[in-house]
């Protein structure tokens, strides 16, 4: 079910006040309380919100308190990686009741995308018993370049799915409830803000380095966008032009070095012998190791370059590259403390995100739950 504007701001007020009476909904948004009871009544008849106690101040009847019906809520969290796509299903409490993770190869073309996409919704639900009426909104983190505006995937490089994919529309057509798309760097860093560390940080950067790297940025309490929706774009600053060509076209990006295949093909070209340079790792294979320490500089120094731009209080950094590989983190720090403007990183924080390898999914599910209840 679709709610319109008005209700939305009522839901909003709501979950913000946890427990509020309707005339103080009223009084907060301006709304005249005829308005307030038509819609409230609305939201109880279909569960939205629930009634909970009478309080008083001592003088005249005494007002029953509104609240949210965690039970209600069921959002879908929609995590498009560059091998996978996984999506989770949570309550207003973000309860995660229902997960799953599909694996993928290269898709052929946009309109693969999705419908591939669209297929693993299909079979998510299947699987999850849950009637599609039932859900109340949709989030889609993309790791790749989206037109937020435009509610459109400009591209998605390492899915091999170049052009404008206009999935929100057909999501549109097949659900009865609304869809938010945004890039996964700032759907990571939503999630961070609003449900992990960061509650009360107002400047600090969220990293997540798996096959791809993205990033997003908090200054002022405000999620930074740019001009054209593509700030943060952290994986494509020039680490070393000897690097070879990155998906998105250009040279030497960090993407190129330091991403999980890339670190797994630098240990097999240096002569590693293991299946994978985690096992090597935890076996203290000196191959292993001086790939994480070149690893870890590289993001360290690409992480410098940030700090002294942007001074942050905090920078969170997650995916499998940290948590496999922990020395990368180690370096990493160490490579900030020799490289950063000393007045720039003198306070900063450098610590490991709230979610590890399931941000992604967790940025979906918050994205399309502050967007519609706050």
């Amino acid at each position: 079910m679709k709610l319109n504007p008005l209700e939305n701001q009522i839901l909003k007020a709501i979950q913000k006040c946890e427990g509020v009476s309707r005339k103080a909904l009223a009084e907060m948004t301006g709304l005249s309380q005829a308005t307030i009871t038509n819609i409230t009544k609305m939201l109880i008849e279909h569960h939205y919100v629930v009634e909970g106690d009478r309080v008083g101040n001592g003088m005249g009847r005494k007002e029953v308190l509104l609240y949210l019906n965690p039970e209600k809520f069921r959002f879908l969290g929609i995590d498009i990686g560059g091998y996978r796509i996984r999506i989770a299903l949570a309550d207003n409490l973000m309860r995660i009741t229902h997960e799953r993770e599909y694996f993928v190869d290269e898709f052929d073309g946009e309109a693969d995308v999705i419908e591939r996409v669209l297929e693993k919704i299909e079979q998510f639900l299947s699987e999850s018993e849950l009637n599609p009426d039932d859900l109340d909104g949709i989030g889609i983190g993309v790791t790749g370049i989206v037109d937020r505006s435009m509610q459109r995937i400009l591209n998605i490089p390492n899915l091999n799915a170049w052009g404008e994919l206009d999935i929100v529309s057909r999501l549109n057509r097949r659900f009865d409830c609304p869809v938010y798309l945004d890039e996964s760097g700032r759907t990571m860093a939503l999630a961070e803000k609003i449900e992990g560390k960061a509650k009360d940080v107002e400047d600090f950067i969220n990293v997540h380095v798996a096959y791809g790297i993205v990033a997003g940025i908090f200054i002022n309490g405000q999620l930074l966008r740019g001009a054209n929706n593509v700030g943060g774009l952290l994986g494509h600053i020039t680490a070393d032009e000897e690097a070879g060509r990155c998906s998105c076209g250009n040279y030497g990006c960090l993407e190129n070095i330091v991403t999980y295949p890339m670190i797994e093909d630098a240990y097999k070209r240096q002569g590693g012998q293991l299946e994978s340079i985690a096992e090597a790792y935890r076996i203290n294979d000196k191959i292993a190791f001086d790939v994480c320490i070149a690893s870890g500089k590289a993001i360290g120094i690409a992480l410098s370059n940030v700090i002294n731009l942007f001074n942050p209080q905090v920078i969170y950094l997650g995916g499998p590259v940290f948590e496999h590989l922990p020395i990368i983190f180690e370096e990493t720090k160490r490579t900030i403390l020799l490289r950063a403007n000393r007045y720039a990183a003198v306070d900063m924080q450098l610590e490991h995100s709230s979610f590890g390898d399931k941000q992604g999914m967790i940025g979906a599910l918050t994205l399309v739950r502050n967007s519609l209840i706050g």
